[in-house]
């Protein structure tokens, strides 16, 4: 940047600051005398170790510093914003000296609202901040990260309370790292490595080609210097040639390598090494279970720890196609467990704000640069108002995934699992490119849903997910007539990978009971095992099923099961730093994904089974580094430059917009009449898409039935728009506009691979004409019998059941 440039920004911002200090119901300064603040800003920062400096020199330099890239002060965002931050390798490195010299208080705007202010009285502007769509684990791992380092954050979630979120629903648990077993050998060789994890992700994928990397890594943050790929790629990764999955083995690296770190920073106590009684993060309460001996040889790093309160250490469990057991869980309702905790600790952050029923109805950009988002127009489900809300920082989409938008889902109901994300990303591609419908890149595998094998099954119910854990403690999959026919598809059995296992349950729910009775052919049996231990392992399970107007009980009869739409494996575009790519690899400035939301090639075509509430960690708190200019390396060094540069630019922007609005006295802040009548349309047709998308883009896909799909999801999609044209700020609106839209992004995805693998399985007419086996038909995109992989794979299992 040049100095004359340089030079007029500071002048124009060191203005916009003074305007905003004088501006009536605006102020972000209680202070009368902008210069004064300054003055004492600049001191505050001010290294001990230099020179003292006249009040005009650090008058200067903190306008400088201000509205700048210069060390002490945050890219011009309130000196409140520091006072939290403790990581050496933020950008303020005199954190601890503003901290001594000053304190944070809370206090309370007209509305209610918490605001940010200093002991001396300074508030921080409110566009001077992160927006985080999403209250997920992603959402909340990115606001406390971001926080801790000292930015300001607002997260919006379209329910009433934060916790009315897709992460809450999470039965199973969250992968951590078995560091107690050892290799069978007498070693200390660990048997759950980095390397294991990431070959399980691999297998689970779909992705039949060998791992890039086989030498073993440990434990690290995963630098630009360990990138397997090109990350300038719009889609990191590699293709596999026979089942066609785009497979990113550095998102798998970078999830195991720091995958551990992250859990102990945001999730666990000290007695288990963790940091999450601190202000960062939370401890969440997960089971625990006592070693049968203990001695020197029992060290083990954290994991394997006993606490010295009682003697117990966390309790680990295998799952469906997991090599080690290693995940840890609290009981079967893990994500509540953790959603309840990280949300708390987020709330009471006191740089982070939570609005609630607020619903992000489109992104808005800057229209003078190449599109750089500056916010989003947000809808109040009580009000019908939609608003402005700009933010320096950028936006977070971390709204999910789209199951909700199939007819049989484990996804709750509302605002969740829509696409909202997938949705808001093609809105402002397709506004910026005016590409059409399917062209856009910003989105990416968005054919890969997964349909999780067992749901319960009950006519006039929803689905009612039916956690892998089950199978992994035992549970078999059998037909009516009582027989085991999980091994007639897989080697695997009831722990193939899910893709397999859902289309093996589909297939048999598809034949007549051999006896005859209702027509069902697919049960999950778990009355083998110990009842009450049953009881006290699944009481979430246990509960529902024994509060239903005719009780069932799963320790003594089979429960009939169905696949569901699940998770989404692809999403919006985006690298490992979480930054958003759209056509042709180009960047959109502050615009970041994280979680289910986004693709990267983390899961190829298929999930591995309690990888998501850790992907939503591990990258939720990459974005949250980024945007706060967190500096590991080079490349983040690099991406900081530009990040000062973004930043600056969306002030400007926001600035002028502010201006405008003022000066023509406009508002988007008015209410808009509702038409009840028109809420029930959207009603009526979000179902009618969820039919649609159920029978032509379900687990089994054919291309007649994609393209028919295609064209009734784009008549849809335009019946949509123009009901929400019509709402007048109806919730329902605005949900079955997103629907239709990410709905008809999955349907051309599909309908544009014709490759079948992971969660994307085409049977061609010509196929279907002759007898096709079960085993074929389930195995041929999922890496079954005649792949690869099989030895491999049985081995895996032969030594997990040892």
């Amino acid at each position: 940047m040049s100095s004359r440039l340089l030079s007029a920004k500071v002048h124009r911002t060191a203005a916009s600051a003074i305007r905003w200090a004088t501006r009536p119901g605006g102020s972000w300064f209680s202070s009368t005398n902008p210069s004064t603040l300054l003055v004492k800003r600049g001191r505050a920062f001010h290294l001990s170790d230099k020179p003292v400096k006249s009040d005009s020199e650090l008058y200067n330099e903190a306008k400088r510093s201000v509205r700048s890239k210069q060390k002490g002060v945050f890219f011009g965002t309130s000196a409140a914003t520091y006072l939290s931050r403790s990581s050496s390798r933020s950008l303020s490195t005199t954190a601890a000296a503003v901290a001594s010299s000053s304190s944070l208080l809370q206090s309370s705007s007209s509305s209610g609202k918490k605001s940010l202010r200093l002991a001396s009285g300074e508030r921080c502007a409110p566009h001077e901040r992160l927006l985080v769509l999403g209250s997920g684990v992603a959402g909340c791992a990115a606001a406390l990260t971001a926080a801790r380092h000292g930015v300001p954050v607002t997260v919006l979630h379209a329910g009433s309370v934060k916790e009315d979120c897709n992460s809450y629903w999470a039965q199973g648990g969250v992968i951590y790292r078995n560091y107690r077993l050892k290799e069978k050998d007498g070693s200390e060789k660990l048997v759950d490595t980095p390397l294991s994890l990431v070959n399980d992700i691999r297998i689970a994928s779909g992705y039949r080609g060998a791992l890039q990397r086989n030498t073993p890594l440990e434990e690290c943050h995963y630098d630009a210097s360990l990138l397997l790929n090109d990350p300038t790629s719009s889609k990191m990764g590699q293709i596999c040639s026979t089942a066609g999955v785009n497979w990113n083995e550095d998102a798998a690296w970078k999830l195991a390598l720091e995958g551990p770190t992250r859990v102990r920073q945001l999730l666990l106590g000290p007695q288990d090494d963790g940091a999450g009684h601190t202000s960062t993060g939370c401890v969440v309460p997960f089971d625990r279970t006592t070693l049968p001996t203990a001695g020197p040889d029992d060290d083990n790093d954290g994991m394997g720890k006993e606490s010295p309160e009682d003697n117990t250490v966390l309790s680990l469990c295998l799952e469906a196609s997991h090599a080690a057991p290693r995940i840890i869980h609290h009981a079967d309702c893990t994500g509540r467990a953790i959603t309840e905790s990280i949300t708390r600790a987020a709330a009471a952050h006191p740089l982070i704000e939570f609005r609630g029923d607020s619903i992000a109805t489109d992104l808005i950009s800057d229209e003078h640069s190449d599109g750089m988002v500056i916010g989003a127009k947000v809808l109040d489900k009580n009000t019908n108002k939609i608003e402005a809300a700009y933010a320096v920082h950028g936006v977070v989409l971390a709204s999910g995934g789209l199951g909700g938008i199939y007819e049989h889902s484990t996804n709750p109901g509302g605002f969740n699992a829509l696409g909202s994300s997938v949705a808001l990303a093609l809105r402002l591609e397709e506004r910026l490119n005016s590409s059409l419908p399917g062209e856009s890149g910003i989105t990416s595998d968005l054919e890969y849903v997964q349909f999780h094998p067992t749901s319960l099954c009950l006519p006039n119910e929803a689905r009612f997910l039916l956690t892998e854990a089950l199978r992994g403690e035992g549970a078999i999959l059998r037909d009516a007539s009582g027989r085991a026919f999980a091994s007639d598809y897989h080697p695997s059995a009831e722990l193939a990978p899910r893709d397999i296992v859902a289309r093996a349950v589909f297939t048999e729910s598809q034949k007549a009971a051999a006896d005859g009775s209702d027509g069902h052919n697919a049960f999950l049996d778990m009355t083998h095992r110990d009842a009450s231990w049953l009881r006290d392992r699944f009481p979430t399970i246990h509960s529902h099923l024994s509060s239903r107007d005719s009780p069932m009980d799963f320790t003594k009869e089979k429960i009939p099961v169905i696949p569901a739409a699940h998770y989404t494996c692809g999403g919006v575009t985006s690298d490992l730093s979480g930054r958003v790519h759209g056509s042709g690899g180009q960047v959109h400035r502050n615009l970041y994904v994280a979680g289910e939301a986004a693709r990267t090639g983390l899961h190829g075509g298929n999930r591995l089974a309690s990888t998501s509430l850790l992907e939503g960690l591990v990258f939720g708190s990459s974005v949250g580094e980024l945007v706060a200019g967190v500096v590991s390396d080079d490349d983040a060094m690099e991406k900081r430059e530009e990040l000062i540069q973004t930043m600056e630019g969306a002030r400007y922007a926001i600035e002028r917009r502010l201006a405008v609005e003022e000066q023509s006295y406009t508002s988007d802040g008015d209410a808009r009449p509702v038409d009840e009548k028109v809420g029930d349309e959207a009603s009526a047709l979000l179902a009618r898409l969820k039919s649609v998308m159920w029978d032509g883009v379900g687990v089994v896909r054919t291309p007649s039935g994609l393209a028919d799909a295609s064209s009734e999801l784009t008549a849809m999609k335009d019946e949509a728009e123009f009901i929400w044209d019509r709402a007048g700020g109806d919730w329902r609106a605005a949900a079955v506009r997103d629907a239709a839209r990410s709905g008809l992004a999955v349907a051309e995805a599909a309908s544009a691979n014709d490759v079948s693998g992971g969660a994307h399985y085409v049977l061609h007419e010509e196929v279907r004409s002759e007898p096709v086996s079960d085993a074929a038909l389930v195995g041929a995109a999922g890496g079954g019998f005649g792949s690869e992989d099989d030895e491999e794979e049985e081995a895996l299992v032969a030594a997990v059941v040892l």
